[in-house]
């Protein structure tokens, strides 16, 4: 037997619906996890990862094509920037002339 694989988590148990709706209608079987947490409990649901929508290991692929010609998922794109890294060592020397300026001003070492 397959084993089960979150295609797609939503807080709205309306997007849940129309997605499952779609893969139905493609012949996909699809199932969810966590609908009876957030009808009981939606805030609850906010902290997790929200609704899964499950569809078994076979039938992924399809499932994700299904979806994107929905227009529900958004293809990943692996972007290649550092432009993270580099924004964070100009922090850290920001930080580290701030500390150096404070430090002089109040005679810490003198």
């Amino acid at each position: 037997m397959a084993t089960l694989v979150t295609i797609f988590t939503s807080v709205s148990l309306s997007e849940i619906y129309i997605a499952q709706a779609k893969l139905e209608e493609s012949g996909i079987p699809s199932f969810t996890r966590d609908e009876r947490l957030h009808q009981t409990a939606p805030y609850i649901s906010t902290l997790t990862s929200g609704i899964q929508l499950q569809v078994a290991s076979d039938d992924i692929s399809q499932a994700v094509e299904v979806l994107q010609e929905a227009g529900m998922l958004i293809p990943v794109v692996e972007k290649k920037d550092n432009f993270s890294k580099k924004l964070k060592w100009i922090f850290l020397i920001v930080l580290l002339v701030e500390l150096i300026y404070l430090l002089v001003k109040y005679k810490v070492f003198g």
